[in-house]
């Protein structure tokens, strides 16, 4: 009985210094590439996840999508190994979030406040679906009218939605990822928000302006 508790300590020890080198070789790699990545003129570093067609100065672009401006190709938001802990002030996310397997929604999150520093932001945009839904009754109840909004473009395979969020639950899955301050966030006055995407951007109806998306931003602790 004590060898084998011997062996499984033996075994924690080992994995744990397997895991410790391998964060280091990430860090090393990833500090050799931040000559080639813009920052902000503060020297922060940003990342843009989804970045799409956007491409915002100071930001780092990950994409699923090998644009021309996109600096990290990868679609995977729960495992992002290229990246170290605490590499970035802000990550930014808009309608990317529901592209994410429902069941794995609390694994991502937890994986971008793996890479935020402590006190860093997330900020996140979202299809807010009590929205949709206030959007579907002006519609006459059309299922066509809120549709793409609810399910993705499906015009390729990344561009799917597998998740649904109104603020109660957007907000449950972050303190569930260990996050803290959680709070909207207004994309026509805030700091690092300067380009347009579907944060502000509304769906029109019968000559009306409907605003879908769900604005949060949340904190690292300290």
């Amino acid at each position: 009985m004590l060898a084998r508790s011997l062996f499984a300590h033996a075994r924690s020890a080992l994995d744990q210094l397997r895991a410790a080198a391998r964060a280091a070789r990430v860090k090393r790699r990833w500090e050799r590439r931040l000559a080639d990545l813009p920052a902000g003129a503060d020297g922060a570093r940003r990342l843009h996840i989804g970045c799409g067609d956007v491409n915002a100065p100071g930001f780092i672009n990950l994409d699923a999508r090998a644009l021309a401006h996109v600096h990290i190709v990868h679609a995977d938001l729960s495992h992002l190994p290229m990246i170290p802990a605490e590499a970035f002030e802000l990550v930014y996310l808009s309608h990317v979030l529901e592209h994410v397997e429902r069941r794995r929604v609390t694994d991502a999150l937890r994986e971008l406040r793996r890479i935020l520093e402590p006190g860093g932001l997330l900020r996140i945009s979202v299809p807010d679906f009590d929205k949709l839904l206030d959007l579907y009754l002006a519609g006459g109840r059309a299922i066509g009218v809120i549709e793409g909004a609810l399910m993705g473009g499906q015009d390729r395979p990344d561009n799917y939605h597998h998740a649904v969020f109104n603020a109660a639950h957007l907000r449950a899955k972050l303190c569930e990822a260990g996050f803290s301050d959680i709070r909207e966030w207004d994309p026509d006055n805030c700091a690092h928000h300067d380009f347009d995407d579907w944060a502000s951007r509304p769906l029109q109806f019968d000559g009306r302006r409907f605003p879908i998306s769900l604005n949060m931003e949340a904190v690292r602790p300290r």
